[in-house]
């Protein structure tokens, strides 16, 4: 019975998909280097989630033939340590593409209309609420009347199938939607050739693109500087794309409205990290592609790669299919 080891727990409706079909699944006991380097050992196909696999860990696998990611993002693995041992690298695309797009759409709605804001002071100034007289007059007295989404523009940067889907959501709400994606032939919005065109325009910047040399610390200083005062950033794709010391005395000085931000470098984030300290900032766990129903869909992605591999066909996203060729 061939062994599938899984870094971290995947949804269970993917782990029974991968006992029906007769592999013996285990969850590693931990995802340190040590201790995966000696589940991998005897392992046929391994499940990654966020956790790293660096090479000494993949090459420690002695009967290792698939490396399965449970999402989108294959930055945590090391692509090229597995090519060179003919390992294949699978993972799972689209599944939890609206989840992430319902995401950005929710943190923009609560930055915009100031309901974080709003509650924490109703809940602050509960007892002087009879002596202001009304709500309403509270919200005008605290700044609390934010704006609509209707007539705003959104700048989504990757406008892969996370980046589409948000297109759809945006303009059911009436948003202006552009974007950046060099790597896209048609596009269903307005595409900008040069990311310094887009950032004075936008009232809200969504991050969708993944984490390479190309994208790290791609919005730094300079880029903050360039954007309005009123605008909003959205980070629900990697940590590392923005500088986040940056992004932090942007924040602190005014120079943008206000950020979410689901993903950080390093994660965890240490306990000095400046966004906790900044202004007007929601900070989430990574969560934005991780609903009960992006899980499963994600876990039956994962699992069906090796069944796929396991029966001699091509799994249905192959990140590195050129080992196939050999």
């Amino acid at each position: 019975m061939k062994k599938v080891l899984l870094s971290e727990k995947i949804d269970d409706k993917g782990i029974q998909l991968l006992k029906d079909n007769g592999f013996d699944v285990h969850v590693s006991a931990g995802t340190d280097v040590e201790t995966m380097k000696k589940e991998i050992k005897d392992a046929y196909a391994v499940i990654m989630r966020s956790s790293q696999l660096p090479a000494e860990v993949i090459d420690a696998g002695e009967q290792l033939k698939i490396i399965s990611r449970n999402g989108t993002g294959i930055n945590n693995v090391d692509v090229n340590e597995a090519t060179k041992k003919n390992i294949l690298v699978a993972k799972v695309n689209g599944a939890n593409a609206f989840a992430v797009a319902e995401y950005v759409m929710t943190t923009m709605l609560l930055l915009s209309r100031k309901v974080l804001t709003s509650n924490k002071l109703i809940h602050e100034k509960k007892d002087e609420l009879a002596a202001i007289g009304s709500l309403p007059g509270f919200s005008t007295q605290f700044s609390l009347n934010g704006n609509e989404l209707r007539g705003k523009t959104l700048a989504i940067l990757g406008l892969g199938k996370i980046g589409q889907e948000l297109v759809k959501l945006a303009q059911v709400f009436g948003m202006n939607v552009v974007g950046y994606d060099p790597y896209l032939k048609d596009s269903p919005v307005k595409l900008y050739e040069k990311l310094e065109d887009i950032y004075p325009i936008a009232d809200f910047l969504s991050i969708n693109m993944p984490l390479t040399d190309e994208t790290k610390n791609m919005i730094a200083e300079k880029q903050l500087q360039s954007m309005k005062k009123t605008a909003f950033i959205i980070n629900s794709a990697r940590g590392g794309i923005i500088n986040e010391d940056d992004l932090a005395d942007a924040l602190n000085n005014d120079v943008i409205a206000g950020a979410a931000i689901d993903s950080f470098n390093p994660e965890p984030p240490a306990p000095d990290n400046p966004l906790f300290t900044s202004k007007n900032t929601i900070l989430t766990s990574h969560m934005a592609g991780t609903t009960i129903e992006a899980n499963q869909a994600l876990g039956l992605g994962a699992a069906q790669a090796i069944i796929d591999f396991s029966n001699g066909k091509v799994p249905e996203f192959p990140v590195n299919q050129e080992i196939l060729q050999k």
